[in-house]
This record gives structure tokens, sequence and C-alpha cells, in this order.
């Protein structure tokens, strides 16, 4: 990754749904039509960021598949959703499931 893509990472150094969901913001740019001046609307470093995070999801969702297959549990509480592994304790969690599902995937890239 390079350090241009740094700024799309939280204070833990890694991904969470946030990040993900400015970069893809971001990444929304390329649909604006070119500027008066002639140069397009693409920042690079939104292109290297955006095909950073889609290279890092694969090997998220393995882990995320193998802790399900484990034992590992998703609830839904009081609005919220958890997973929590075998022995009970708490992985991470997301106010809706994609949320969480996105935080477990880039914690463990």
């Amino acid at each position: 990754m390079s350090e241009d893509t740094e700024d799309y990472k939280s204070e833990a150094g890694r991904r969470e749904a946030s990040d993900v969901e400015r970069l893809v913001s971001s990444c929304r740019t390329l649909e604006i039509d070119h500027m008066p001046d002639g140069w397009p609307a693409i920042k690079m470093r939104d292109v290297s960021a955006l095909c950073d995070a889609v290279e890092s999801v694969v090997p998220g969702i393995d882990r995320l598949e193998d802790r399900l297959l484990a034992g590992c549990e998703i609830t839904r509480q009081d609005s919220r959703w958890y997973l929590y592994d075998r022995s009970g304790e708490y992985v991470t969690s997301g106010d809706t499931l994609r949320k969480m599902i996105i935080n477990v995937v880039f914690s463990d890239c």
C-alpha cells in the first residue's frame, strides 16, 4: 500500500466500515464529468486505495468463514450486531450487519 493511501485507514492502522465508506464516497468523484479545464476528476491515490481495499478483502472474508465454521456466532442485541468467538468472547460489532462484517473482514487483513 502506498503512503498516499494511508489516510484511508483508522488510527489503529486498519480499515473500518467508516474508512471504506469514505473511500467509496471519494471514488464516486470518478463519475463526475471532466472539469472545465479538461482534466479528469480522477485522483490516482483514490484509485490506488480502492484497489488496495479490494485486494485486501479476500483474506478477511476467508478468515470470517473460518471463524464461523469454528463456532463463532453473529447475534443482534439492542439494534446492534455482534460477533463472538466460540468461547463467547467479543470480537467486533456494528450498528448494521454490513458494518459489522466490514469491521471483521478488514481487521483480519
